[in-house]
């Protein structure tokens, strides 16, 4: 793939998403779906400057852009001082369009070519779903008091949700891409239905699949937990969806072999495995009183002390309970 074509990518992403911060910034937590498109679009733009080879440090602004738009207009954290790093967070999304737009200059050259832009987008929206996915594990596998980040466990839930929001849609864009790439050539059938009937890593492909189906049931149990009464049974797919589409990434991926994709894989492993072993090492507490619910000891009557109060109420004297 050409490396002006991601060029392209990250600067439309870019766009996307400081336009969505500034939006989510003036609109407040009224809007919290515009804040994680700036973090999404961010991401994506930082990914297809990966592809590209052209990542400078100028880009690595827009990680703070997607932790503080994320966290404080997306998630609800409220620390000391929002305001004024939710315009730390507008400011590193401007530092990165800044850092795109320099490389327009290759496109203006004349250097650029369309061809495989949709492999591209794929790819971009491929690792989009899995990072989205793998956040939603690690904090769907801590407990919200494990959590260091002040203001944030209240809001566990709500950017654990985001983040399979986020996943799902970026999954829907890689499918979109993949059927419109004219190299692979997917037909709907296959992406959908068949894909052990692709020309292309038919294995690796049927692998994203299952991984895709995974996706699918972990989210709807999620948005049905309240009708379905086995709901977490289903929702802890989450972990085979991210075994899934870490293969599949591996094995599918045009670039899997590179450093800094091996590096990323190796970094989402490690932190999911951690995450479950504290999980583990350290279960949730009991409540308090036992531990055992209302019934625990301290919480309910003694046997028969109903039966002493009512009678002490009548003026005649308890009876023997045994």
């Amino acid at each position: 793939m050409s490396g002006s074509v991601p060029i392209l990518v990250s600067i439309a992403t870019a766009g996307v998403a400081l336009v969505c911060a500034v939006l989510a910034a003036m609109q407040g937590r009224a809007r919290p779906s515009l804040a994680w498109t700036a973090s999404t679009a961010g991401v994506l733009a930082l990914t297809a400057t990966s592809f590209g080879g052209s990542i400078t440090p100028l880009d690595l602004a827009a990680v703070a852009g997607i932790v503080l738009v994320g966290g404080v207009a997306g998630a609800g954290w409220s620390p000391r001082g929002g305001t004024v790093l939710l315009a730390l967070g507008l400011l590193g999304f401007a530092v990165m369009l800044y850092a795109r737009l320099d490389a327009l200059t290759e496109i203006l050259d004349g250097r650029a070519a369309l061809d495989g832009l949709a492999w591209g987008v794929a790819r971009s929206s491929g690792f989009v779903a899995f990072l989205a996915a793998t956040g939603a594990v690690v904090l769907g596998a801590r407990r919200p008091s494990a959590l260091p980040i002040g203001g944030l466990p209240a809001r566990v839930y709500a950017l654990h949700r985001a983040l399979g929001i986020a996943s799902v849609a970026a999954m829907a864009v890689h499918l979109v891409a993949l059927w419109t790439d004219d190299f692979v050539e997917f037909t709907p059938e296959q992406l959908l239905f068949l894909p052990w009937t692709s020309e292309y890593e038919p294995f690796a492909v049927t692998l994203g699949w299952l991984a895709m189906i995974s996706l699918a049931l972990t989210a709807a149990s999620g948005g049905l937990k309240r009708l379905l009464p086995g709901w977490r049974v289903v929702h802890a797919l989450a972990y085979l969806t991210f075994a899934l589409g870490l293969v599949h990434g591996l094995l599918a991926g045009s670039d899997s072999g590179s450093p800094w994709a091996l590096g990323l894989y190796a970094t989402t492993l490690i932190a999911v495995a951690w995450t479950l072993l504290r999980r583990f090492k350290n279960p949730s507490a009991r409540p308090r009183g036992g531990g055992k619910g209302w019934g625990a000891k301290g919480l309910s009557p003694a046997p028969g002390a109903a039966t002493r109060v009512r009678a002490s109420a009548h003026g005649s004297p308890p009876r023997a309970t045994g």
